[in-house]
C-alpha cells in the first residue's frame, strides 16, 4: 500500500477582525508554522469579507496556504461556510439568525459548502455525574444536504470524548468529519485540524476534497482519540 500523503488545515480560526479575539494575523501564520501545519482557514464571524486583510498576508505567508471562510449563526447552531467568494457572497447572512437549510443550500449553489460547527451538547443525567455526557445536537439531523460535519474542535480538548461521539456519529450517517481549532488566541492554533490525503491549495480544492471524503479530523494532544476517530471514519467513509 502506497503511503497516505497527509496535508494537515486548521479549519477554523479567528483573529482580530472577528471581534471576539485579540490575535493579531501575523502571530496566527507564526503559530501555525511552529505547529506544522500546511494552511489555516481564517473563519471570522458573520461576515466573509472580514478576512481580507489576510489576502494580503498570503505573500508573504511561505509555503503556508491561507484560506478564507465564515461562521455564521443558524437555527441549528453555528455553521461554517468554505469555498465562497466575496463577489458571490457578498456578506450574506451577517449580524442576524439565518436558516441552516438556506444557508445549506445557497453555499452549495455557489460552489461552496456549509459544516455545522461544534455540534454538540454537554448534559449532565444526573447531579452525582462526574463527567456530562456529549449529545449531537439535535437540530443537525433533519437538515437535508449536509455534506460534512465539524467533528473535533480544539474548544472542547477537557472532553476528549466529545470527539469520538461526533465521529462516530458522522460515521452512522456516512459523512466525513473535518477537524479545526476554533482559535481566538495564537496559541490554539492547530489544537484540532483536518488532514487531507492530498494537497489542496484552493478554497475550493478543499471543498472537492471535503465532498470526496478524503479527510479525517485530528487533535494536537488527544492522539489516542482522534487516531480512533480517524480509523473507523475512514472505513465507513470508503465503503
Amino acid at each position: 500500500m502506497a503511503k497516505r500523503q497527509v496535508f494537515k488545515v486548521d479549519m477554523h480560526v479567528h483573529s482580530m477582525y472577528s471581534g471576539e479575539s485579540p490575535s493579531e494575523p501575523r502571530d496566527i501564520i507564526e503559530a501555525a508554522k511552529e505547529k506544522g501545519l500546511d494552511a489555516i482557514v481564517i473563519t471570522e464571524h458573520e461576515r466573509l469579507s472580514l478576512s481580507l486583510p489576510f489576502e494580503e498576508l498570503k505573500k508573504t505567508a511561505g509555503n503556508l496556504g491561507i484560506f478564507r471562510g465564515v461562521e455564521l449563526s443558524t437555527d441549528a447552531g453555528h455553521m461554517l461556510v468554505y469555498g465562497v467568494r466575496d463577489e458571490d457572497w457578498k456578506d450574506w447572512g451577517a449580524n442576524r439568525m439565518n436558516s441552516a437549510q438556506e444557508l445549506i443550500e445557497r453555499a452549495a449553489r455557489l460552489g461552496g459548502l456549509a459544516v455545522p460547527a461544534h455540534p454538540y451538547k454537554l448534559e449532565k443525567k444526573s447531579p452525582f455525574d462526574s463527567e456530562p455526557s456529549v449529545v449531537v445536537d439535535e437540530r443537525i439531523k433533519d437538515l437535508a444536504g449536509l455534506r460534512a460535519l465539524e467533528v473535533c474542535n480544539g474548544k472542547h480538548f477537557k472532553y476528549p470524548w466529545v470527539c469520538e461521539v461526533l465521529g462516530k456519529y458522522a460515521a452512522s450517517i456516512k459523512l466525513p468529519g473535518i477537524g479545526g481549532s476554533d482559535a481566538h488566541m495564537p496559541h490554539e492554533v492547530g489544537q484540532a485540524y483536518t488532514s487531507f490525503r492530498v494537497p489542496v491549495y484552493s478554497d475550493r480544492d478543499i471543498v472537492r476534497e471535503i465532498l470526496r471524503g478524503n479527510v479525517w479530523p485530528q487533535t494536537d494532544s488527544l492522539k489516542l482519540t482522534s487516531a480512533r476517530i480517524s480509523a473507523f471514519m475512514i472505513c465507513e467513509i470508503s465503503m
